[in-house]
């Protein structure tokens, strides 16, 4: 008798849980006879249930939506797919599919229509990127071969790159797939490491640097006997292709007249107020350039001009009297970078400390007497470029 009775139980618990499991489906899938309504509702019906951690849940509609995916319509995305493997701990289905993963496989996703957009691919990443360890831990523990256990290690690695995208990452992403060819030279794993997984980042062409700088520039000559030296500010904006780099400076240098000037309405005193303009396009090249430090000589052609402080020129006009230029002016420069870290989750963006020395030659003395000499300058600066990265793969792709 009491046999029976727990039979009973059985059977009656297992109606349940498979009637449960038919009805969720049938809400679910029979709504509607639309494809794309049915992956839409199986989509939010499977984070629903990950939310609620039902893994067994899961498991289901990710069976459901394999089901209905055919030659016209993907329900899930192949890291979607791979993401909730790890979760529902289906290691053998994830170490299969990873093998048979070809060309043809990625192309069709390609030709087919996707489902719509919905929060499934976010919130995974979100997840796993969070709980990557409590993912590590489970697949460490799951019994499976080295060389299994390994790959996947690695290939979770992967899939959580865009959460933790720097560089340094990638490279250590390399190096842990050069090692794994170099350990299991003959796995059933080898194409994907070398189609998708072994890769290093390297620099596009083009780059672009907006750079603000502070500094010191000395005037020789006679122009030293004029005016002091001065403390510049500027912004630069530069632009490089391969090793050549276009600087575009705007300095603007404040320092003080060391004689009396005269103009219309009486005397500019000495000790007053004066700024340096120096407008500047020079071309570099790079002659040393490693991750950490490059070296650049350039050369170009600028604009300088000496005149009275803004502010006072602004309240009496002619004081533009007394303004030495502007003259054009050939400027030779030294650039020297020290490159900082990649911003996390941006390895688009670096950012680097730029000191440039530079040498002018104005030619004042041509319109104004006496006013011969150069000038020197050096500035240090806060730079931060957008490179594109691109990756390049072991395998022609």
């Amino acid at each position: 008798m009491k046999r029976f009775t727990i039979a009973l139980i059985l059977i009656f618990f297992s109606t349940f849980v498979f009637s449960q499991n038919d009805s969720i489906k049938s809400q679910i899938i029979n709504r509607d006879s639309s494809k794309p309504i049915m992956i839409s509702n199986v989509r939010k019906q499977l984070l629903y249930r990950f939310n609620k951690e039902d893994y067994n849940a899961v498991k289901e509609l990710k069976n459901d939506l394999t089901e209905i995916e055919d030659d016209e319509y993907f329900a899930l995305y192949p890291e979607e797919y791979w993401l909730i493997l790890y979760w529902t701990k289906e290691y053998n289905e994830l170490s299969e599919h990873i093998q048979n993963i070809d060309p043809s496989y990625i192309d069709s996703y390609k030709t087919r229509i996707a489902p719509s957009n919905d929060e499934l691919q976010i919130w995974l990443k979100e997840k796993s990127y969070t709980h990557q360890t409590q993912l590590r831990i489970q697949l460490q523990n799951a019994g499976l071969d080295t060389e299994t256990t390994d790959m996947l290690i690695m290939h979770l690695d992967w899939l959580l790159l865009d959460n933790n995208s720097t560089v340094n990452t990638h490279n250590i992403l390399s190096k842990q797939a050069n090692q794994f060819l170099k350990t299991y030279p003959s796995s059933k794993f080898n194409y994907f490491i070398k189609d998708h997984i072994k890769h290093t980042l390297t620099p596009m062409n083009w780059r672009y640097t907006l750079e603000f700088f502070s500094g010191y520039g000395a005037y020789t000559g006679q122009l030293s006997n004029n005016f002091t030296n001065s403390i510049p500010f500027g912004i630069a904006f530069n632009i490089t292709y391969k090793d050549f780099e276009l600087y575009l400076r705007d300095y603007v240098g404040f320092l003080k007249s060391k004689k009396n000037f005269e103009y219309s309405l009486g005397t500019y005193e000495k000790g007053s107020g004066m700024i340096t303009v120096l407008g500047e396009a020079s071309l570099g090249y790079t002659v040393y350039n490693n991750d950490k430090f490059k070296i650049s000589p350039s050369a170009g052609i600028g604009i300088i001009g000496i005149e009275a402080s803004t502010f006072k020129t602004m309240q009496t006009p002619e004081l533009e009297e007394i303004s030495i230029g502007t003259n054009a002016t050939y400027v030779l420069g030294l650039n020297f970078d020290i490159k900082l870290e990649s911003f996390y989750l941006l390895p688009h963006l670096y950012n680097s400390i730029k000191i440039k020395y530079g040498y002018c030659m104005p030619s004042f003395e041509k319109e104004h007497d006496g006013m011969t000499g150069n000038m020197h300058y050096i500035t240090v600066g806060y730079g931060l470029t957008i490179k594109g990265l691109k990756k390049n793969y072991l395998n022609v792709r």
